[in-house]
């Protein structure tokens, strides 16, 4: 399979097709949270576990920034987290984000430190919930990282 797919075009031999829908729409729900996001106008899948872990670029109506059209967003049974394309050009790379910016927000949820200038992620600042994270960082790092081809950004902007 070759990614991206525009999700348009996504059909039954896709891996974890029978997922896919559910990711998709988590995705979505999350991006319409914002109230900058006032339309979804696309949407490209990158990189496909299902509702494990995927992420989607969007091309949005960024009511905010309107520079900002294109957005990663990465779902699965973790916090979803949204990054631009600005510094973030492949799936390796948003991968690595996350894993830094989620490490950063365990290492003050268990210090007890706000978690005010970290990445917001929709959970509550709880060390149970710090620890579920960091198994999937650590997942992500181990097993991931080393195993997933790198899908370059790829946008007719």
């Amino acid at each position: 399979m070759s990614y991206p797919i525009n999700f348009k075009n996504i059909h039954p031999e896709v891996d974890f097709y029978s997922e896919l829908d559910a990711a998709h729409r988590k995705a979505e729900d999350y991006l319409l949270g914002f109230k900058w996001c006032a339309e979804i106008k696309d949407c490209f899948l990158y990189y496909n576990l299902g509702e494990i872990f995927s992420i989607f670029l969007f091309e949005i109506e960024n009511t905010q920034s309107a520079g900002d059209r294109f957005l990663w967003i990465i779902v699965g049974d973790i916090p979803s987290m949204y990054l631009d394309i600005y510094g973030t050009k492949s799936t390796v790379e948003v991968v690595e984000d996350y894993i830094k910016l989620a490490a950063d927000w365990i290492v003050n949820v268990r210090a007890r430190k706000s978690v005010e200038d970290c990445y917001p992620f929709d959970a509550e600042p709880k060390i149970e919930l710090a620890n579920l994270l960091a198994k999937r960082i650590a997942f992500m790092k181990d097993a991931l990282l080393n195993n997933m081809d790198e899908v370059a950004l790829h946008i007719n902007a």
